[in-house]
């Protein structure tokens, strides 16, 4: 998608498609502009990985907001507007500032469009006083450029790591090679302490081998701390603390991210008693969201569940299935959407009756989707009972049992264009 650079509103209405990875650019312009040096003592905290880098983010954050601690934070993808990129104390930037910023961006005309937004990000915060800045990283990490803006962060966070992204990579297939290099491209350029999320035993095999010249302090999800379950209820454990996790959060994988968000706080002398109060109530849009209110609840009925969730690969999709199975009187539906730079086929057959059926559609955006009826075929060879539909109005036309529990997922695109209709 070809961006004009002089107009703001097509600055605010972008959504990247084209990539373009390397640090040179931005670190020119973060040079030219200074943005490496600020007036406070402010801390860091970057994250990158596969799935939860969001949701762990917005634990953590939750966490020091009630410790009544400052903070900006930016995140990739938004969901519904450009300027939940730019996050100040629980505010989002306002439009007009972010045109005048963005503008003011537009006259380096080498950057791509992510790092005309980090840019921003740091141009916006350069002068404010926090405590935190937490920062997303977008694709994979060694050249992206959150890594050049926050090239020593004070706190390192590695999540769950698993195949995606294979467009870039070297054999482009789901095999141990392409797997290894995505895991030194998120991996290979840490130097300061990380906290590694639950990986997969191979995974983590490979991120240590990408740490050996790292000296900084690592600390590994199952050696240094970890989740336990016992009678549904969750219970966060290390060397010093064991205590049970009371949250609303859904799914055993999103109590795996918690934990590693407690661990960071309990480092950071975060009182437990503080710890305890964010955790109760955590709302991430998009990740697991039960919607109760709005237009998207339009011909459902009150007992109804309706979930959107972006997970767009097989990890995703696998936690998913396992969350919603506490809905276990209510029929399942999904509608599903996807860009075709995901693999549906990993992504489907994790779901092959969870569901009693699944519906695709076209999600508003015409470019770099996968057509609804290829996505048809491959749920058809996966033996998973589907069709496509119009739209997601036109599927709850199509359900008539109730109480259901209908998912909408496959994107965060595409989560992104329903709730931007809510």
């Amino acid at each position: 998608m070809k961006v004009s650079i002089t107009s703001p509103k097509t600055l605010l209405e972008l959504n990247q498609h084209k990539i373009k990875l390397g640090l040179s650019r931005v670190r020119s312009v973060i040079k030219k502009l200074d943005l490496n040096k600020t007036n406070d003592n402010r801390k860091v905290l970057t994250i990158n990985g596969t799935s939860a880098k969001n949701s762990i983010l917005q634990i953590f954050k939750k966490i020091i907001s009630q410790q009544k601690k400052t903070f900006a934070v930016t995140t990739s993808p938004h969901l519904v507007s450009l300027v939940e990129r730019f996050e100040l104390n629980n505010n989002f930037i306002k439009k007009h500032l972010l045109k005048k910023i963005l503008m003011k961006v537009s006259q380096f005309r080498k950057l791509t469009e992510f790092e005309r937004l980090i840019i921003a990000f740091g141009i916006y915060i350069k002068n404010k006083k926090v405590d935190w800045v937490l920062a997303e990283f977008g694709l994979f990490g060694r050249k992206d450029a959150i890594r050049a803006l926050y090239p020593k962060p004070n706190v390192h966070v590695i999540s769950p790591i698993s195949w995606d992204h294979l467009d870039w990579t070297k054999t482009k297939k789901r095999n141990l090679r392409s797997l290894k290099e995505i895991v030194f491209e998120k991996t290979s350029f840490i130097k300061s302490k990380v906290y590694i999320a639950k990986q997969t035993p191979l995974v983590l095999k490979m991120i240590k081998t990408n740490l050996k010249s790292n000296f900084s302090e690592k600390i590994i999800y199952g050696r240094d701390f970890k989740l336990t379950k016992k009678n549904k209820r969750y219970f966060y454990n290390d060397k010093r603390h064991k205590f049970e996790i009371k949250s609303n959060l859904i799914g055993q994988h999103n109590y795996e991210n918690a934990v590693v968000a407690i661990r960071i706080a309990l480092d950071q002398n975060i009182p437990l008693k503080i710890i305890k109060i964010a955790l109760k109530n955590i709302s991430i849009k998009g990740r697991l969201q039960i919607l109760k209110k709005g237009k998207l609840r339009k011909k459902l009925n009150p007992k109804d569940i309706l979930i959107l969730d972006g997970a767009h690969n097989d990890q995703q999709s696998s936690k998913l299935v396992n969350a919603i199975n506490q809905f276990n009187k209510k029929d399942k539906y999904a509608v599903i959407s996807m860009i075709n730079s995901k693999d549906p086929y990993s992504f489907l057959s994790p779901m092959k009756k969870k569901f009693k059926k699944i519906f695709f559609v076209n999600m508003q955006r015409e470019k770099n989707v996968i057509p609804k009826e290829e996505l048809h075929k491959i749920a058809t060879k996966l033996n998973i009972n589907s069709s496509v539909s119009k739209s997601f109005e036109t599927v709850k036309n199509e359900i008539s049992s109730s109480p259901k529990c209908l998912v909408a997922t496959g994107s965060l695109y595409f989560i992104g264009s329903l709730l931007k209709k809510n």
